[in-house]
């Protein structure tokens, strides 16, 4: 019903709000939070800097975001905004952390703004608690921040200073410091102006971070000190953004907001000379990226191109493109609750959400040119590529025999490897047998009728199945049993059509086909007493003496052959006409013993 209610929406994006923010969806519940972006002067040069909670509700057909409580004042604005799932006491939606312009962190309780009153000026949230802490480490904006997905309470930060915070929020009041990392010393790499941070998908212990010299640096936290670093060896381009793959622990992707490099660099830790592979696909440089959590194969990228790419990682190439905006767009997210649901944030002062499944691909055709000069896009072209939350994960489906064959399941108690147990494959056919008591017994009895032989035992079979349909009402059975005993009938064309009530054109056809034989019959009789007649006459032809013995043994072998060519012809005829044959061609003084013949043939 989600998706029936956003395909609906006739605008190209779901929900908007008219506010030049970086956001950062609620990992549990229907919010998305906002904070001012720095860099940004709006319509009224306003320089206050706030944070604002928003109600995501798809049931709604507007696509206004309803605020859900007031406005907490920041006195910063904001370069990051993440909210993790950390739940304790009086915090039930979790903690909302925030990296601002002056090197300061600051942490918010969204329960205590979720449902307080809205003004018309933003409160400072230290009175109402919605303000947890301040946490002051770094100096210079703080570009880097990100929750630990393993353990909740643990914050990475990364600000300008290159220096690297990991922070234990167990009591967000209270929160704890690590010693900070930072290279340089002992050859060690310099991490540089920290620009991005992220932690390894697979192994907890491992940070990222990637700066604006260019280079990139892998942290083992256990160790306390990076263990790898690499930069481009073609160009020592700026690092704006960077992402890990959420399914392979050693690859990363790494992007440049250089106009003379805006490419994606996907780099492999195992050999860290080079980029594995490269994307092509915006004009200018990237600002933003955010890989799908619910596909890894679907990377999100936006930049200085006013343009907002989803990418098939797999192929390398663009599967979906979002409308272009008017100005840069900064920031690109993933919805946490919903798959296929993300937000942009651009410089024009619009946060809007999109339904990926209404992106469509890129441009079928070049467009058109409107009344005014202006270019307008051409339709989109379909996904060439379902997204996996669209994919059924398990089907099953009957056979004969008590057959099921399934995709994406586990037999119950069947012994297979650990790895196979611990997820069924999507792709690999499993085939299983399914057997009752029931089913047993009558499999036993049909195999019996079956063994016995003869078309008696399996009829008896099938009038016995029927009989039982009809104590237990069950009419298709009936109908289906009476079907089959039918065909071990002995004349069984004749009973299936009577039971398929055509017994009385059946009737009608067989009275017609007889009158059609009885009529053949008679003129059959006709003809034989015709030819009989012919007979008498020509035999009283060849008695008179005068009559030729030649032409009469010509005339009897004429009415010979004749009468050997009618069917229903007595063998009497041909006999006689023999005789009288042979009396007339030995000679003409034998017309006595040739009278005498005839005369006893009539």
């Amino acid at each position: 019903r989600l998706w029936a209610r956003m395909a609906s929406y006739q605008h190209p994006y779901v929900k908007q709000v008219n506010r030049c923010a970086t956001v950062a969806f609620a990992p549990t519940a229907p919010f998305i939070a906002t904070g001012t972006m720095a860099g940004a002067i709006d319509l009224s040069f306003s320089t206050t800097a706030c944070l604002e909670v928003f109600r995501l509700d798809y049931s709604n057909p507007s696509t206004d975001m309803p605020l859900a409580g007031g406005a907490v004042a920041a006195n910063e604005r904001f370069h990051r905004l993440v909210w993790g799932p950390l739940q304790t006491e009086g915090m039930p939606h979790g903690l909302i952390a925030g990296g601002l312009v002056d090197g300061s962190v600051n942490l918010y309780n969204p329960a205590r703004i979720i449902g307080s009153p809205i003004g018309a000026e933003p409160s400072d949230g230290v009175s109402s608690g919605a303000l947890v802490t301040k946490m002051q480490k770094h100096s210079g904006p703080v570009r880097g921040l990100e929750f630990n997905s393993f353990s909740p309470n643990l914050l990475a930060s990364g600000a300008e200073d290159g220096e690297l915070c990991i922070w234990d929020l167990a009591r967000p009041a209270q929160p704890s410091l690590y010693p900070a990392l930072k290279g340089g010393a002992g050859g060690q790499p310099t991490a540089g102006e920290v620009s991005y941070l992220a932690w390894n998908k697979k192994v907890q212990h491992i940070l990222a971070s990637s700066s604006l010299n260019g280079t990139t640096v892998v942290w083992d936290l256990k160790r306390q000190r990076p263990v790898i670093s690499f930069t481009d060896p073609n160009s020592r381009r700026r690092c704006s953004a960077m992402q890990w793959n959420p399914e392979v622990a050693t690859q990363l992707i790494v992007a440049s907001d250089d106009d003379r490099s805006p490419s994606l660099q996907i780099w492999d830790l195992r050999n860290s000379i080079s980029p594995a592979r490269e994307f092509v696909g915006h004009s200018k440089g990237v600002l933003a990226m955010a890989w799908s959590q619910a596909d890894p194969g679907l990377l999100l990228t936006c930049g200085k191109d006013n343009r907002t790419l989803c990418w098939d990682t797999t192929a390398g190439e663009v599967l979906a493109e979002l409308p272009a905006s008017s100005n840069w767009n900064f920031d690109v997210q993933w919805s946490s609750t919903t798959p296929g649901v993300l937000s942009t944030s651009s410089f024009d002062g619009r946060v809007g959400l999109y339904n990926l499944q209404r992106a469509g691909g890129i441009d079928a055709s070049p467009g058109t040119v409107d009344q005014y000069g202006v270019q307008q896009p051409g339709p989109k072209a379909p996904m060439k590529k379902a997204p996996a939350w669209m994919r059924r994960p398990c089907g099953a489906t009957f056979g004969f025999g008590g057959q099921l064959v399934g995709f994406g399941v586990r037999p119950k108690g069947g012994a297979e490897e650990p790895a196979a147990a611990e997820k069924p494959s999507g792709t690999a056919l499993t085939l299983m047998k399914v057997s009752t008591a029931v089913e047993a017994e009558v499999s036993a009895e049909l195999e019996g009728a079956v063994s016995t032989g003869g078309s008696d035992a399996l009829k008896t079979f099938c009038e016995t199945k029927k009989s039982e349909a009809t104590a237990t009402a069950a009419k298709e059975d009936e109908e289906t049993w009476g079907f089959l005993g039918i065909l071990f009938e002995e004349d069984a064309r004749r009973e299936l059509l009577k039971h398929l009530d055509f017994g009385e054109v059946l009737v009608a056809k067989e009275l017609a086909e007889s009158e059609a034989e009885a009529e053949k019959a008679r003129s059959a009789a006709e003809a034989e007493a015709a030819a009989a007649d012919a007979v008498v006459a020509a035999a009283a032809a060849a008695a008179s003496p005068r009559a030729s013995t030649r032409s009469a043994a010509a005339r009897c072998t004429s009415r010979q052959s004749g009468s050997a060519s009618l069917a229903r012809c007595s063998t009497a005829f041909a006999s006689s006409w023999s005789m009288l044959s042979c009396h007339a061609a030995n000679s003409s003084q034998m017309s006595g013993k040739f009278h005498r013949d005839m005369s006893a043939w009539s």
